[in-house]
């Protein structure tokens, strides 16, 4: 992280050095970027970029830092605004839709989070979840273990199970987005289908049974008819 003489730079300067170490990690993968081309980019000498950081890694961690801090507040303010008795569904919602959001607004600090889940060296991601605490993994249990209590959720489910299904879906979704494979008015459609999808395989499982039955019966088909 920053040494203490990185804060008592001016203001423009931080925000210089902050920017091109931004612009450097989004557009390469951790190994290929260069602390070189942006002491370069700064005009500063290399030898003086170590008394703000201790090396690279110091300066990426920092980034990564940086960037998470910004989902994280983006998500508090999205889910903030629905209230206290919102759903695990609309929580969910809102909190990725505020995530997602953020490949519009922070394009490159979302995609260094991208080449950050797509990093093939596992030791290097193995010294970054050491230092960055993993605080959505834990707010996603914190709404799922409420939702449980609430009784909005069969306390069978598996919160592990889920937060893996949960997050397998909205990697997949930024990463197609961060890749252009996706633009977000295509991308928010699939997130309310798929949490709807989950949502349904939350439910107490009375509640599920009596929800398939109505259906059921409102389009006219039973079981009877569907082995037929």
């Amino acid at each position: 992280m920053p040494r203490r003489t990185f804060f008592n730079l001016p203001e423009d300067k931080r925000r210089l050095i902050t920017d091109l170490a931004i612009e450097e990690f989004a557009a390469h993968t951790y190994h290929k970027a260069s602390l070189s081309r942006i002491v370069a980019r700064a005009g500063i000498a290399k030898g003086s970029m170590y008394q703000y950081f201790a090396g690279k890694f110091d300066l990426y961690l920092y980034i990564l830092e940086l960037g998470a801090r910004i989902k994280l507040e983006a998500i508090d303010k999205a889910v903030s605004e629905l209230g206290p008795e919102a759903t695990l569904y609309d929580r969910l919602m809102a909190a990725t839709e505020a995530s997602l959001k953020l490949a519009e607004t922070h394009p490159r600090l979302y995609a260094i989070g991208m080449n950050l889940l797509r990093e093939t060296d596992k030791e290097l991601v193995s010294r970054v979840m050491e230092r960055l605490e993993p605080k959505g993994d834990n707010v996603f249990l914190d709404w799922l273990q409420s939702a449980v209590e609430k009784g909005d959720v069969d306390p069978q489910v598996s919160p592990l199970a889920a937060s893996y299904m949960f997050s397998a879906v909205t990697m997949r979704l930024g990463q197609d987005l961060a890749d252009g494979r996706l633009s977000l008015d295509e991308a928010l459609p699939l997130l309310r289908q798929t949490l709807d999808i989950l949502h349904r395989g939350l439910r107490p499982r009375a509640e599920a049974a009596s929800g398939g039955a109505g259906r059921a019966d409102e389009t006219g088909e039973s079981d009877k008819t569907d082995r037929e």
